[in-house]
């Protein structure tokens, strides 16, 4: 007998993916890897405030952890504005400076 009809059978042999087949399952394999934004209490809101304003006041260090739909994502520095119309934080640190979307915050420590 030939190898083809041993272990899978026929089809072992005559396997193939299509490129758009291809991209569809790599496109759901990321799908189900996705994250949903976790909802954030009044209580840690009004946390995260007053450790914002502590932050632009005193210049102590903080450590935020930001939403991502793949991963959390961690910016450190220390708060040097705080816009409420555009409801962003700028933060500064040695290497660079970001603007930081008030609700892509998950939580914040101090260093």
């Amino acid at each position: 007998m030939s190898k083809k009809l041993q272990g899978n059978g026929l089809f072992e042999s005559s396997r193939m993916m299509l490129p758009e087949h291809k991209e569809a399952y790599l496109e759901h394999q990321q799908n189900l890897k996705k994250k949903t934004r976790p909802l954030l209490d009044g209580q840690e809101t009004e946390l995260f405030a007053h450790m914002i304003s502590e932050s632009m006041f005193t210049g102590r260090e903080i450590k935020i952890v930001l939403f991502d739909m793949f991963e959390e994502k961690i910016a450190t520095g220390r708060v040097i504005d705080v816009d409420q119309q555009k409801r962003v934080i700028k933060l500064a640190n040695v290497m660079d400076r970001q603007l930081i979307p008030f609700d892509n915050i998950i939580t914040l420590h101090f260093i």
